[in-house]
């Protein structure tokens, strides 16, 4: 008999640029998963290489979006936009599951066999696996490439991610706040092909996110003390961002500074057990 799991139909979007080193090897093990995906997009953010080129040739959809500046727009609400002209691309289709990957990201063969069979067992909405070296603190902190969502319900929200900062959290405390399972899977280990940049100005992108999902002050000046004590430079853009005069999200606010109070309030009483 045929599992429901054995008929998951699963679409992919990946966002890139100027990835034609590794658009290659990302693309051939995403075909060679035991679970097939029925969809690949990859929205090719201006490259100036050959990168839409490979892509197509490997049997990916592409769709290219004109842009000449130069400038990284990585962790921006410019890459909500991208994304979504992927997921624009797949709305129409029968799907079960979505998954974002970034274009150097590259799975075991077992990645989407093995968690959308999870996520359907466990009734999770969101989900990713982890990469290699990564630490994890907690099971809520799904990673935003590699990030499988269940079509129904991010049809309910959407099907889009916000054009604001923090727009992967976003989606994370979205289905919180509407009681939905979101989960980390320790165990599915993925690697990239470089290491992901995590410059001082990345940390500015990173506290503009905090700002607009209205994290608890408390909560935030916890994260800026720690990344300081690692680096000031990081943690004073993490500060600025958090500063910043950004939009928040109406929809989430209230219960993200909610949530944060309570982890805030475990911690203090755990300090006294």
């Amino acid at each position: 008999m045929t599992s429901k799991v054995d008929i998951m139909r699963v679409g992919v979007v990946i966002p890139a640029r100027n990835e034609e080193k590794r658009i290659n090897i990302t693309l051939r093990m995403l075909f060679f998963q035991t679970l097939k995906p029925n969809e690949v997009v990859v929205v090719d953010d201006g490259s100036t290489d050959r990168t839409h080129e490979i892509a197509r040739k490997m049997g990916a959809y592409v769709v290219r979006i004109n842009r000449k500046s130069k400038v990284s727009r990585a962790g921006t609400p410019y890459m909500a936009y991208v994304i979504n002209k992927g997921l624009q691309y797949l709305y129409g289709k029968k799907l079960d599951y979505v998954m974002i990957l970034g274009a150097d990201h590259v799975l075991p063969k077992y990645y989407l066999s093995e968690i959308t069979k999870r996520m359907n067992q466990e009734n999770v909405v969101v989900a990713s696996g982890i990469i290699l070296g990564e630490k994890v603190s907690k099971t809520i902190d799904v990673r935003g490439s590699g990030r499988v969502i269940e079509v129904n319900w991010f049809k309910e929200v959407g099907f889009k991610y916000p054009l604001n900062w923090g727009f992967e959290a976003w989606l994370i405390y979205k289905a919180l706040s509407m009681g939905k399972r979101v989960k980390v899977y320790k165990d599915l280990v993925t690697y990239t092909l470089r290491r992901t940049a995590t410059s001082p100005l990345r940390y500015y992108y990173w506290g503009a996110g905090m700002k607009a999902m209205n994290y608890h002050p408390i909560y935030a000046l916890g994260r800026i003390f720690f990344t300081f004590r690692k680096s000031r430079a990081k943690a004073i853009n993490l500060l600025r961002g958090y500063l910043a005069q950004v939009d928040k999200y109406e929809d989430i606010k209230n219960f993200v500074k909610y949530m944060q109070a309570k982890e805030i309030l475990f911690f203090i009483y755990s300090q006294f057990l």
